[in-house]
């Protein structure tokens, strides 16, 4: 697999941000101008981490078995595999760096595997699920940290086509961004060029829509979910272009 360092990858900014130290100084640097741009992004960087924990640990007091986790990044900083040991979990991701760094730390987890997948083109992901989880398709679907990161064409269909592969009673934990206005979303995209990327900011209704046949149970902010509501400062929260959200959603 090929690793282009001249370019800042977003997953790799994410895990610099977090503390993490499989990054390079272009990853570095595209973190110091974001967070001058958004002084709060390794805030949000956090909450969204502490999100994957908690539908970790919900999904390993309902007995979850199955998992599927779209655009995984780096399994560190207390990921899936830490909250479902025993399960059997499908990371993937389009980032050479997080593919074989991901596959040596699950080399000793038979139950785990971890595959390079572009989520905007989901048929090669879909082929490796079917392989590895066979006709055990009631499935969890981790898709943290990546929705807002797709156009609504793409996004839809990802989802669409997951839930066709899942089984009745599989579940979907989805993160996403909220602009709390027209010149929060230029900002907030300012700041994501950086990081080479586009960002996607919606509203809970537009998600919903984008999500069906998913069906959303659960939505609120990460702050809520973690009962961190003191977590951001007021300066901070109101200084932040943007809100991030967590759902559950089921099949």
């Amino acid at each position: 697999m090929e690793i282009d360092i001249t370019k800042p990858h977003v997953g790799r900014v994410y895990d610099y941000v977090l503390g993490g130290h499989h990054n390079y100084d272009v990853d570095r640097r595209a973190a110091a101008a974001i967070m001058n741009l958004v002084p709060t992004y390794p805030k949000w960087a956090k909450l969204n981490r502490w999100f994957i924990q908690l539908v970790g640990q919900r999904w390993s007091e309902a007995g979850i078995t199955n998992v599927l986790d779209l655009a995984s990044g780096l399994p560190t900083q207390g990921h899936l595999n830490d909250y479902l040991p025993d399960a059997r979990i499908l990371f993937s991701d389009i980032d050479p760096v997080s593919v074989i760094y991901g596959e040596q730390l699950l080399a000793d987890k038979p139950n785990m595997r971890y595959v390079q997948a572009d989520v905007r083109e989901p048929s090669s992901l879909l082929a490796a699920a079917a392989q590895f989880f066979g006709a055990e398709r009631r499935v969890a679907v981790g898709c943290i940290g990546i929705a807002y990161m797709m156009d609504d064409e793409r996004l839809s269909d990802l989802l669409r086509r997951v839930h066709a592969f899942c089984a009745p009673g599989s579940v979907l934990a989805l993160s996403f961004i909220e602009a709390r206005a027209t010149s929060a979303a230029h900002q907030l995209n300012g700041a994501a060029a950086l990081a080479g990327v586009q960002v996607y900011p919606r509203t809970p209704e537009e998600i919903a829509a984008l999500m069906k046949p998913w069906k959303v149970r659960e939505c609120r902010p990460l702050v809520a979910w973690l009962d961190l509501d003191n977590f951001l400062t007021r300066e901070e929260y109101e200084s932040s272009p943007f809100d991030m959200l967590g759902l559950i959603a089921h099949h």
